[in-house]
């Protein structure tokens, strides 16, 4: 696959109009710029759906750090959705109201395509893992039939990601795009984050919950 990176993300109207070797790379792009709406995330979103049904298209989008966009919908979903529900004011990352939250509305929408491509890659994931023969963490399951949210926790695990951190003393970290209504702002902070397995799995538990249209946070 072509690896190459103009720096510049490519009009969605464009991207399928290019390469099939270079539609990964564009939507990758608009997942991690800062300057893609929330409507286009949701369309790349999508797209990724499709692609990572091939294994290596989603080994590629694991390694070029796809979770760090992932991740951050999701963080930032559930984040203030815990804040509505302790009725506490909003955070500074939102001025939506709590009905947008809720299944149907619209930040609800965008997090749940997260976490579908997350269950993706999490399923791509563990096929690779199972065709190099590491069965360490599959030690407990028999014929390879391993339930969705044990493949989603094992890659959490094993793929690290950057998560936000605030104020981070001495200003280190680098930028990860939100975009749109989930954009980053001054006083945010990425770090490179690896998960325990204890975390990876709670983190799964939530995640395939809005997968599956309910939400448990």
């Amino acid at each position: 696959m072509d690896n190459h990176h103009t720096g510049r993300v490519v009009p969605l109207s464009q991207i399928h109009s290019l390469r099939p070797s270079l539609q990964p790379r564009a939507w990758l792009d608009v997942m991690a710029s800062a300057h893609t709406s929330r409507s286009d995330k949701n369309e790349a979103m999508e797209e990724i759906l499709i692609l990572a049904k091939d294994k290596d298209i989603s080994r590629w989008f694991l390694e070029e750090g796809i979770l760090d966009s992932l991740m951050y919908i999701l963080s930032t979903y559930f984040r203030n959705y815990s804040s509505f529900l302790r009725e506490e004011p909003p955070t500074h990352e939102t001025s939506e109201q709590f009905i947008s939250f809720k299944p149907g509305g619209e930040a609800f929408h965008h997090a749940k395509l997260a976490a579908n491509c997350c269950v993706a890659l999490g399923k791509a994931h563990c096929a690779a893992v199972h065709t190099e023969g590491d069965l360490l963490l599959m030690s407990a399951y028999s014929r390879g039939s391993v339930p969705v949210e044990r493949q989603l926790a094992q890659m959490l695990f094993e793929v690290p990601h950057h998560m936000k951190v605030l104020n981070h003393p001495g200003g280190q970290g680098g930028s990860v795009g939100g975009g749109g209504n989930d954009g980053v702002v001054e006083g945010e902070y990425f770090t490179l984050t690896e998960l325990s397995m204890q975390q990876a799995e709670d983190l799964a538990s939530s995640i395939k919950a809005l997968d599956d249209g309910r939400i448990d946070v």
